[in-house]
């Protein structure tokens, strides 16, 4: 057994069909935590990070962790789609 083995299929192949439909140098931004990714060739690059606030209802440990988990997660569907996935911030 794999980590992939838990991973959704459906989320496997959405990830593999929108990094094709993106355009190289074209951007992705996950709104839900902050994230923009660009699209480098055959690589899917977190590019920017934003920045936890104060204004924000949770607290700034809290925030690292849930973008720390999308990335992941985000990582591991892309992965097992085949493209590679790194992290520039």
């Amino acid at each position: 057994m794999t980590a992939n083995d838990n991973l959704d299929p459906a989320m496997v192949e959405w990830s593999r069909q929108h990094f094709n439909r993106m355009a190289d140098g074209g951007a992705w931004t996950v709104p839900r935590s902050g994230m923009i990714f660009h699209k480098r060739g055959k690589v899917l690059v977190l590019a920017v990070k934003m920045p936890w606030v104060k204004a924000m209802p949770i607290n700034e440990d809290q925030f690292d962790a849930q973008q720390r988990l999308e990335y992941e997660g985000i990582k591991a569907h892309f992965e097992a789609a085949g493209i590679t996935v790194e992290d520039h911030t």
